[in-house]
C-alpha cells in the first residue's frame, strides 16, 4: 500500500517520525524531545556558497602552516598534508591514512558532492545517481572529523608550551577556523530531502 512520504518528517535529535501538521507557521515541536522542528525546509544555495567557500579554504589552508615550533634554533612548522606526510614519514602508515582519510580526503568529498548535487539539480545533467550521491554525502558527513583534528592541536599546543622555545598558532590556524566555518554550514544548510527526493 502506497504510502504519501510527503507528509512525515523525521525529528532529527530523537528520531521520531511525525505527522506535518497543517498550520500556518512553518515550525513546530517534536512530542517526544521537544526539538524544534522545520516543516517547510526550502533548498538554499548558501549550501553551494558554503561548500565552495571551505573548498577554497582548505587549498589556502595547504599553503600557510597551522603550528610554529622553535626548538634549539630550528624553527619548525607544520601544515594540513605535512601532518600526513611526516606521519607516513615515522612508519605510522595506518595512522597517517585514517589522518588523510578523516581530516582531508571525507571533507573535499563532502563539499564536493553539495556542489554536483547543486548542479545536477540546477542544469538537469546526471552526472551521479541521486542514491550515490545521497549515500556518499551521508557517508562522508559522518566521517569528516576535522573538528576533532583543530580539538587535537590546541592540546598539543598547551601541552607544548615550557616544553619548546616558543610554539604559535600561525595564519593556517586561523584559515582552518574559517574552513571549519563555511564546512559545517555547509552542511547544515544543505537539504538533502529537497536534493534527494528522500
Amino acid at each position: 500500500m502506497h504510502k504519501n512520504m510527503n507528509s512525515i518528517i523525521e525529528c532529527y535529535s530523537c528520531g521520531l517520525f511525525i505527522k506535518k501538521e497543517a498550520k500556518k507557521n512553518a515550525t513546530f515541536r517534536c512530542p517526544r524531545c521537544n526539538s524544534k522542528l522545520d516543516i517547510n525546509k526550502k533548498h538554499s544555495n548558501d549550501s553551494l556558497y558554503y561548500a565552495i567557500s571551505s573548498l577554497l579554504l582548505f587549498g589556502i589552508l595547504n599553503i600557510y602552516p597551522i603550528i610554529t615550533l622553535n626548538i634549539n634554533e630550528s624553527e619548525l612548522k607544520a601544515t594540513l598534508i605535512g601532518t600526513v606526510s611526516i606521519l607516513l614519514e615515522q612508519n605510522f602508515f595506518f595512522v597517517g591514512l585514517v589522518v588523510f582519510f578523516t581530516i582531508i580526503f571525507a571533507p573535499i568529498s563532502n563539499s564536493l558532492i553539495i556542489i554536483f548535487a547543486f548542479i545536477q539539480k540546477k542544469t538537469k545533467i546526471q552526472l551521479f545517481t541521486k542514491t550515490l550521491l545521497h549515500d556518499s554525502f551521508y557517508f562522508f558527513k559522518h566521517w569528516g572529523f576535522i573538528e576533532v583534528f583543530i580539538i587535537s592541536i590546541i592540546v598539543t599546543y598547551i601541552k607544548l608550551i615550557g616544553m619548546v622555545s616558543s610554539t604559535k598558532f600561525d595564519i593556517g590556524f586561523y584559515v582552518l577556523l574559517a574552513y571549519i566555518f563555511c564546512f559545517y554550514m555547509s552542511n547544515v544548510k544543505f537539504e538533502g530531502k529537497s536534493v534527494f527526493g528522500e
